[in-house]
């Protein structure tokens, strides 16, 4: 077992030196693949901050009429606190209302004046409710609307947001299934590439292979350097790609903080994403990448010389 592997790596290895500037291709067309997922990857990244800022920002607000009273407020906030689309509940009585207005405008004395004059506390409690999914705020809105609370509720301003909520619910969907097209789609060309190469490497070596198949030398020990050859342009590749993915990213980020590269926002959350997810979370993502790049080489390996030995028996 240990002198299969032992050979066949050897011969892999020479295999490798031997192809020159074709495994030199093959290589830079994978790490330009893998370096291309890596920047999609951590723009969707960066947008899926931005889309979660922007989400953490928007909810909808259920003001009650001057007449309801703290408990029936109280109480509608519970029971709308079970509602299952419901991920956060937050109650504003009459006072605190008052005293955020009042930090909000300290410098408009206009509003002041006219908030003096009224005498009375004009504003009256409000529940601030957040959804886990920007899609359910219309069934909240609904649902609430159709509550036993509805004569005690004013308004509710989820029609006021409905077009950005709706937009960000669309835009946060649109943008992972664009992610995966485009990962699954550069999968492919990189295992088509490396394909290829592997094919062309083996009929440079055909001679070789049928006197190995007149020893008696079996189709698993002439598959291994193969399959080890598309191990070696994976592993490189990833290698190479992943730390001028990330000081790429890095420049182009500090270029945009200064507005000539990137826009401003995109400059910010993508080194955002740089500074948290990635650098956190390096220890995973390195060892994943790396199995991505050796499976798309070692794949693409295996069908190549599995239709080649197909080939050659059946003639």
């Amino acid at each position: 077992m240990w002198l299969q592997f032992s050979r066949t790596l050897k011969t892999a290895v020479k295999n490798f030196r031997r192809n020159g500037w074709l495994a030199i291709a093959t290589i830079s067309v994978l790490m330009i693949s893998v370096f291309i997922i890596n920047l999609q990857i951590s723009i969707v990244g960066a947008r899926d901050l931005l889309l979660s800022d922007i989400k953490n920002r928007v909810n909808i607000s259920v003001y009650f009429t001057p007449e309801a009273s703290e408990s029936d407020v109280k109480k509608a906030e519970e029971d709308f606190g079970k509602y299952q689309e419901v991920e956060k509940i937050e109650y504003i009585s009459k006072e605190q209302a008052l005293e955020d207005f009042n930090k909000e405008y300290a410098e408009n004395e206009i509003l002041l004046k006219s908030l003096e004059e009224i005498g009375d506390n004009p504003f009256t409690a409000t529940l601030n409710i957040k959804a886990g999914n920007p899609r359910d705020y219309e069934l909240i809105a609904t649902m609430i609307k159709g509550s036993v609370y509805q004569e005690a509720i004013d308004t509710v301003n989820y029609d006021k947001h409905r077009d950005v909520i709706n937009s960000l619910g669309a835009e946060i969907e649109s943008s992972r299934k664009t992610a995966v097209g485009l990962a699954i789609t550069l999968g492919v060309v990189a295992i088509l590439i490396t394909f290829n190469t592997v094919r062309l490497t083996m009929y440079s070596h055909s001679r070789e292979i049928e006197i190995m198949r007149l020893v008696g030398a079996s189709n698993n020990f002439i598959r291994m350097p193969y399959i080890w050859e598309g191990l070696f342009y994976g592993l490189i590749s990833v290698t190479i790609a992943l730390p001028i993915s990330y000081f790429y990213l890095k420049f182009l980020t500090q270029e945009g903080a200064s507005g000539t590269a990137l826009p401003f926002a995109n400059a910010v959350y993508i080194q955002q994403f740089l500074d948290t997810v990635f650098l956190e979370n390096i220890l995973y993502i390195i060892p994943a990448e790396i199995g991505v790049g050796i499976l798309l080489g070692v794949v693409s390996s295996f069908i190549a010389i599995g239709r080649y030995l197909r080939e050659k028996k059946g003639r």
